[in-house]
């Protein structure tokens, strides 16, 4: 959905200097070379954070009564530790399956869609087919539900539950676009498999 952008740090993105002049018409290659060189960075320091939220969150799990837990607390967690986290989260939230549709549950943002019918926008639709969507530009997403004209990107995890049944989906906004990756993919996914095993 669409939403408040929380602070956070934020990754450097630097590139190194080797202190050497280019050679004569080596410029264009170097210049790729480096522009590939910082999006590795850039994607292995994601690919750290997504670690570190995830080892914060099984830690403040345990600590704080684990399977004693509901559902929510663990969602509200995820949120927390999430927006703190990442600076282009600009809305981080939950949906959980109600009968035949998405109500809102923990989130953090500016206000969302209280419930979204299976199949109707991003949720919907991830929660329909059973799979993360990526969209890199929300405006051409067909039947994209706008809940805040600020959000230009979204990436709309589903959440399994202790049987494989669709319990929920995290919902990630950003006021960029294109701000979500297979990186994202895959620490969301991993993030979210806990509460499978938290159900357990």
């Amino acid at each position: 959905m669409q939403k408040k952008k929380p602070g956070g740090p934020r990754h450097d993105s630097r590139i190194r200097r080797t202190g050497r002049a280019p050679a004569a018409g080596s410029k264009p290659r170097q210049a790729a070379g480096a522009a590939a060189g910082s999006h590795r960075s850039q994607t292995t320091l994601k690919a750290s954070a997504y670690q570190e939220c995830f080892d914060a969150i099984v830690a403040i799990w345990r600590d704080e009564g684990g399977n004693t837990l509901d559902d929510i607390a663990l969602m509200a967690t995820i949120n927390s530790v999430l927006a703190n986290r990442f600076p282009q989260y600009f809305w981080t939230g939950f949906y959980r399956v109600c009968g035949e549709r998405l109500v809102v549950g923990p989130y953090i943002g500016t206000v969302g869609c209280l419930q979204i019918e299976f199949g109707k926008g991003v949720c919907g639709t991830a929660a329909a087919q059973g799979e993360t969507l990526i969209v890199a530009d929300v405006n051409q997403f067909p039947g994209h539900i706008a809940c805040d004209a600020a959000s230009r990107s979204e990436i709309v995890v589903p959440v399994p539950g202790p049987e494989g049944e669709l319990i929920a989906v995290l919902d990630i906004d950003s006021d960029q676009l294109d701000a979500f990756d297979e990186t994202d993919r895959v620490g969301l996914e991993r993030i979210v498999g806990l509460f499978g095993k938290a159900s357990a």
